[in-house]
C-alpha cells in the first residue's frame, strides 16, 4: 500500500515539474491523475476478467496492492475449493448413510414439492428420485391422514416429530407408518416405513394372549371348584389344609389374572367398540366406593369424595368402571394402614384447554421417576413383593391406558417417593354432555 502512494506522490511530482517548465502545472498534474485513473481501471478489469475465469484469463503481472489482492484472492478460492470438497464428500457419505436405511426418506419443502428422495421412497411409497422432482408430495401420496401431518409440521417452531400410522390403499396387507419433521426453515422430512410385519407380530402375540388366556379358563375353573371341595370336605387332613388353602388364593389370582388378559385382549380389539352413552360419573363411583369399602375399612383408611354432579361424560359405563376402579383400588392396595385417598371429578383448564379430570390422589408409598413411563406396560411392577401383597395382577393399568385411548382421554401420572401419587384421567370437553339433555335420555 505504501509503496504504491509513493510511487502515485512520485508521478504527480514529476508532472507537477514538467507543468512547471512549460506554464501549464494545473493541466499536466490533471492529465497524470487521468492516465493513472485509466492505468487501475485497466488492471483492475483484468483482475475482473481472470477472477471470472482463471483458466481463459491468466493472472496478470501486478506489484504493490494489486498483487497483494490476487494472493488474497487466490487463498480464498484455495480455501473455498477445499471446503467444497469437503462439503462434497460429506453429502456423498450422508447420501450413501440415508441409502443404506431401510426407510423411506422424501425431502417436501413448504409448497409440497419434492426436493429429494432416497431409493427406498421407490420400494415403500413408490417415488422416484430425480423423475419425480418438483412433484407435489400429495399428488403421489393420496391420505388425508399424511396431508394433515404436513400440514402440522408447517409450523415454523421447534417441535417433536409428528406421525400417522396409515393403511396402504394398493396392498390391504401394508401398513405404513409416516413421520415428518421440520429440516430446516424451508424443508420438511418425511420418514415412512413399512410396518407391517411389526403390525403382524403385535397382532399374532395379541391373539396368542387371547386365545391361551381362553383355552386355561375352563381348566382353571375345573381345578379352582375341586380345591373348594376338597376344602369344604370334613374328613380333610389336617396337614392338607394350608396347601389347599394357598392352591385356592393361586387360583383365585390366576382366575383375576386370566380375566385381565382376556379383558386386555377385548380392548385392544379396535372392531370391538363399546356403544357410548351418557354416564353418570356420581353414580359410578358409588358404585365403585360401595363394592371397595371392606377393603378401605380393613385398612382403615379415609375417602374423601369431590364430584361435580353436572359433568356428565359420553362413554361406555363398563370401560370407565373398570378404568376408575382399577385407579381406586390401586391406591387403597399400596397406601399404607391409615392413609387419605381423595377422588375427585371436575372440570379443569390443561395447557390452555378446557376439559374434565377424573383423578385420584393418594398419600402412600409413591413411585420413582424412573418407573413412571412403564407403569402401563403389562405386568410390570415397581415392587414385585409388594405387589404379590396387594393382590394386583399387574394389568391394571394397561387396562386403564387402553380404556381411555377409547375415549380419547390421557392418562397422567405424578408421583414423588414417601409422599405419594396422583392420578388423573383427561377428558376433552368434547366428551361431555350437557346434563339436562342426559338427564331426560337414561330417565
Amino acid at each position: 500500500m505504501q509503496h504504491d502512494i509513493w510511487k502515485f506522490v512520485g508521478l504527480m511530482l514529476i508532472a507537477a515539474v514538467f507543468g512547471y517548465t512549460v506554464g501549464h502545472v494545473l493541466l499536466s498534474m490533471l492529465v497524470a491523475s487521468i492516465g493513472i485513473i485509466l492505468w487501475q481501471v485497466y488492471w483492475l478489469n483484468l483482475l475482473y476478467l481472470w477472477a471470472e475465469n482463471p483458466k481463459t484469463h491468466p493472472m496478470p503481472e501486478v506489484s504493490g496492492l494489486l498483487h497483494s489482492l490476487y494472493r488474497s484472492i487466490i487463498r480464498t478460492n484455495a480455501k473455498n475449493s477445499k471446503r467444497k470438497r469437503q462439503l462434497s464428500a460429506y453429502l456423498t457419505q450422508f447420501r450413501k448413510a440415508v441409502s443404506a436405511l431401510p426407510d423411506a426418506i422424501i425431502l417436501v419443502d413448504d409448497h409440497g414439492k419434492i426436493e429429494w428422495a432416497n431409493k427406498n421412497a421407490n420400494t415403500v411409497l413408490g417415488i422416484r428420485w430425480p423423475e419425480d422432482s418438483n412433484v407435489r408430495f400429495g399428488d403421489l401420496i393420496r391420505y388425508p391422514e399424511v396431508d394433515q401431518l404436513l400440514e402440522k409440521a408447517n409450523s415454523k417452531k421447534k417441535q417433536a416429530g409428528l406421525g400417522v400410522v396409515v393403511n396402504s390403499t394398493s396392498n390391504n396387507e401394508q401398513t405404513i407408518s409416516f413421520k415428518c419433521i421440520r429440516y430446516t426453515n424451508t424443508l420438511r422430512m418425511v420418514i415412512a416405513r413399512d410396518v407391517s410385519r411389526l403390525v403382524k407380530v403385535n397382532q399374532m402375540q395379541s391373539d396368542f394372549v387371547a386365545n391361551v388366556s381362553h383355552e386355561l379358563k375352563t381348566p382353571l375353573t375345573v381345578l379352582k371348584g375341586y380345591v373348594e371341595i376338597l376344602r369344604d370336605n370334613p374328613d380333610l387332613p389336617l396337614k392338607f389344609a394350608k396347601p389347599l388353602a394357598q392352591m385356592n388364593l393361586q387360583s383365585v389370582r390366576m382366575e383375576l389374572i386370566v380375566g385381565d388378559l382376556l379383558y386386555l385382549a377385548r380392548l385392544e380389539d379396535s372392531a370391538n367398540i363399546s356403544p357410548h352413552e351418557p354416564v353418570v360419573i356420581t353414580n359410578l363411583v358409588n358404585t365403585i366406593v360401595d363394592a371397595v369399602g371392606p377393603l378401605v375399612e380393613e385398612k382403615r383408611h379415609s375417602l374423601e369424595l369431590d364430584i361435580d354432579h353436572s359433568l356428565i361424560l359420553s362413554g361406555s359405563p363398563t370401560e370407565l368402571h373398570s378404568a376408575f376402579s382399577n385407579l381406586i383400588t390401586n391406591a387403597i392396595n399400596y397406601t399404607p394402614d391409615n392413609g387419605l385417598i381423595k377422588v375427585r371429578w371436575q372440570g379443569e383448564q390443561r395447557n390452555g384447554k378446557d376439559c374434565a379430570v377424573f383423578s385420584v390422589t393418594d398419600n402412600g408409598y409413591g413411585i420413582a421417576t424412573q418407573h413412571l413411563e412403564r407403569l402401563t406396560q403389562r405386568f410390570y411392577r415397581v415392587d414385585n413383593d409388594r405387589s404379590r401383597e396387594g393382590g394386583g395382577t399387574g394389568l391394571g393399568l394397561a387396562i386403564v391406558k387402553h380404556v381411555l385411548q377409547r375415549h380419547s382421554a390421557e392418562l397422567e401420572i405424578e408421583s414423588q417417593e414417601e409422599e405419594g401419587s396422583v392420578f388423573s384421567c383427561v377428558f376433552p370437553i368434547g366428551k361431555m354432555v350437557n346434563a339436562q339433555l342426559s338427564s331426560s335420555s337414561i330417565n
